[in-house]
This record gives C-alpha cells, structure tokens and sequence, in this order.
C-alpha cells in the first residue's frame, strides 16, 4: 500500500513537531522572566555574593573563637573547683565529702550543695532538698542562690594542678594568705591550725 507510513518515517515526521514546541516554550518562558542577569564568568562569583560569603566567614569564626574561649574557661574552672571538698556535706541529699563542684548559697549562712542537687536547684526553677536536715532551710528555690565554692580543705582532681592542701603553710609573723592583712598566727592560724 502505497498510501500507508512505515512507524519509522512517522517518527521522523514527529521529531521536528516536537522539538519547534519546546523552542516556543522556551522562548515564552525567557520572555516572561524579564531581563537577562549580568553574565558570570566562570570561576568568579558576583561581588554581592563575595561580601556575604565573607561576612558568613567571619561569623563562623567569631563563633568559633567564642567556643574556645568558653573551653578554656570551663578548663580552668575545672582546675579550679573540680575536686574533693573534705568535711564538707551536701545539705541538699546528705552525702559527704562532696565529690565534684561544691556550690554555696549566697544568701544563706551555710548552706553547700553537691552538682547533683545544684543541677536540681536549676536556677530557682526546680526543687531544694534538705536531706541533712541540720540546719532550717527555706524549701523555695528562688531563696537560694548558688556560687561555685573551695577553702583550704579542697583537693583537685585535675591532673597537673597542685593541690591547695600541698602549698607551704606559713610561719606564725608572716602575713596570712587569705589577705586580710593580718599575721597568720592572729588570722586562721589561731588555735594552731
């Protein structure tokens, strides 16, 4: 039949069809997207984008100088008051010494608390205990407010810091070193301590 098309030629015959759709829809798609942006060359981005890649630098770096200040912060407080605190009890669950961080309410006249019951206290907003019961304490958290805290009975537990315990103690007509001026021996080293 001389009138009938193989499948092949009606492909061939379809193909230019299709591609003169897709070159008018692309064509109406620019059109109506407005004015060509300025061209880039390779390899180099626009200045706008420079700037805020520059300003996201700088502030991933503040960001990161920030972190290891606070390391080196908690570092040190670690070196500082991370430790055994000897003859002292956790007012709030009753163990004693306390192991870790000593907290030591400001407001209160002698009032100690462990990491665990300070963690409890969460700022005013949790629970106080008194699981010593020794002394009367207010059961409200926003009475109580809560330092890190050592004296001259405290052990580090830091590898490489020197214990408080181990520094020389001094002769009784030397100054005393809590700096309040006066001879040790009429300071804390009344009563032979």
């Amino acid at each position: 039949n001389a009138h009938s098309a193989s499948p092949a030629l009606l492909e061939r015959a379809r193909l230019p069809l299709a591609m003169a759709e897709a070159a008018t829809a692309a064509a109406t798609a620019a059109a109506t997207a407005g004015p060509e942006p300025a061209a880039i060359v390779e390899g180099e981005a626009p200045a706008k984008e420079v700037d805020t890649m520059e300003a996201k630098r700088a502030e991933i770096m503040a960001k990161v100088e920030a972190a290891r200040a606070a390391g080196a912060k908690l570092e040190k407080q670690k070196a500082d008051f991370f430790g055994e605190h000897a003859g002292i009890t956790c007012d709030g669950c009753g163990c004693g010494p306390i192991v870790g961080y000593r907290y030591r309410c400001t407001r209160c006249a002698n009032h100690d608390v462990c990491e665990a019951c300070f963690d409890a206290w969460n700022g005013g907003e949790g629970e106080i205990k008194n699981g010593l019961a020794s002394q009367r304490l207010s059961s409200n958290p926003k009475d109580h407010n809560f330092d890190l805290h050592k004296d001259k009975g405290f052990k580090s537990l830091v590898k490489g810091v020197v214990a408080a315990a181990v520094a020389k103690k001094p002769k009784p007509n030397e100054p005393c070193s809590c700096d309040s001026g006066k001879k040790y021996k009429k300071c804390c080293g009344v009563g032979g301590k």
